[in-house]
């Protein structure tokens, strides 16, 4: 994947960006599309009006696993072991609760859909990571060093890309702040990348600075040893790519490295991709409403870029504060109260009611999709040092935008939020779903990395969900 972190000036080092784009960085590799972006960009409608009916997606994804019972599924009939400290509040739809430290989106409660029985079977963050953002079960749920490897299922959005064949200079979807890791796993959790389908597919990452809470559009900052005699040097290196491709080479291989550069200099040519970038275009008060966190500013870039026609955009949970002891991120092994009073729900309810408040003010809410999830749930039973632990049995998330009918609640657990009862939900149906309304044709195939045409998923379209 292309990660851009700061502005750099390529001229600096005595090459200007026009010299760079001369001597042909891109060259004659990448050029041929998958015949399966082709077959997909032309595939007909599924017939359903609900097809194709979001034009683009904001993906939150609160890295670490939110506690249902103490956010959108409270139990206040059940044992204290079960319904822990916290009191539900009544929201704008008459009968819907929500948990009290989410004031602010009680007030918009007719705006989303509460999604309380995804369920699935992988109870470690990594496997779990990857089932929800793929749509696909992981082959060893239970492993947890499991990181992202070329034979992986892809992301949605990198699915969503390559449904909409998009074009050599169109833009690729979008992850901020970061791509998650964590030890004890060696690089990239599994999930976050396009896997099988490619490095063309992979989401560009924007960093952001989790002190400043600042992203800043950058250029492409050359390597310190690139100077204008090397890469002058390219074109020798290319014409030697070409012959080794007529000898048999991975073509496939050398297409996804060098779709990398394809994905930079369309950003570098993009004028509406670099204002939707730099955040001080937005006024104050529109910064301020989002919280002056990573978190917030995020979902505000999340905002700004679907508005610049990037057709999905991940934002990924990162805490504001320093998570002390009892776990990190909305992983909450231990003190999970004062965790979700102190550092987790105050600025996750400010900066989520902001988002849905500014895609209503701006009429974007029909066509645009907006996906709320974690990998799992909590434990129903609170543990001995007062925190859940992975439940991957039942998870609430939220749905909303594209038609989806607000002020709703789709299906329901037992009386201590453990399993579903009514209406379960699968990621694979649930990533169908999301493909549905995004116009993604069902069935979808793409060849792997040996040429082997694989479905990118295996699920069916709930159309009671998104309704």
């Amino acid at each position: 994947m292309l990660t851009v972190t700061r502005l750099a000036s390529a001229g600096r080092r005595g090459v200007s960006r026009r010299t760079f784009l001369q001597v042909g960085l891109l060259g004659p590799l990448g050029m041929a599309w998958p015949a399966a972006a082709r077959t997909a960009q032309a595939a007909p409608s599924s017939g359903v009006p609900s097809f194709g009916r979001a034009k683009r997606c904001i993906l939150v994804f609160l890295n670490g696993g939110p506690s249902q019972l103490d956010l959108w599924d409270m139990k206040p009939h059940a044992p204290a072991e079960v319904r822990g400290e916290l009191s539900p509040i009544a929201t704008n739809v008459a009968g819907i609760q929500v948990s009290e430290l989410l004031p602010q989106m009680a007030q918009h409660a007719d705006k989303y859909k509460i999604v309380r029985t995804v369920t699935h079977d992988a109870p470690v963050h990594t496997t779990a990571v990857y089932t929800m953002l793929t749509g696909t079960y992981h082959l060893t749920p239970a492993v947890d060093q499991t990181r992202a490897t070329p034979q992986d299922a892809p992301h949605l959005g990198s699915v969503y890309s390559l449904a909409r064949g998009r074009q050599r200079r169109g833009l690729p979807f979008v992850s901020l702040p970061t791509l998650f890791r964590a030890a004890p796993v060696e690089g990239v959790w599994p999930g976050q990348t396009a896997g099988f389908l490619g490095h063309r597919y992979d989401p560009l990452v924007l960093e952001g600075d989790k002190q400043t809470a600042r992203f800043r559009f950058p250029e492409i900052e050359l390597p310190g040893e690139m100077t204008a005699e090397r890469l002058q040097n390219r074109r020798g290196l290319l014409a030697h790519f070409d012959q080794l491709r007529r000898e048999g080479f991975d073509e496939r291989s050398a297409q996804g490295k060098n779709a990398v550069y394809q994905q930079a200099w369309s950003l570098l040519d993009s004028p509406a991709l670099r204002r939707a970038a730099d955040l001080e275009q937005e006024p104050p008060h529109v910064r301020q409403r989002y919280g002056n966190h990573l978190f917030g500013q995020g979902l505000l870039l999340a905002r700004r870029l679907i508005e610049a026609d990037v057709p999905l955009v991940t934002v990924y949970w990162i805490d504001p504060t320093p998570a002390g002891a009892g776990g990190g991120e909305y992983d909450s092994h231990g003190r999970i109260y004062w965790h979700m009073r102190n550092r987790l729900l105050p600025p996750s309810d400010r900066a989520l009611s902001a988002l849905f408040a500014d895609l209503w003010e701006r009429g974007l809410q029909n066509d645009t999709l907006v996906v709320v999830m974690s990998e799992f749930g909590r434990t129903p039973k609170i543990n001995k040092d007062a925190g859940r632990d992975h439940w991957p049995s039942a998870q609430s998330i939220l749905l909303a935008g594209a038609g989806i009918s607000g002020g709703a609640i789709h299906g329901a657990t037992d009386k201590w939020a453990a399993n579903p009862v009514a209406d379960p939900v699968t990621p694979p149906n649930l990533a169908q779903s999301i493909f549905h309304l995004l116009g993604v044709p069902a069935h979808l195939e793409a060849p792997d990395a040996q040429g082997r045409l694989l479905r990118v998923n295996e699920g069916q379209v709930d159309h009671k969900l998104i309704s």
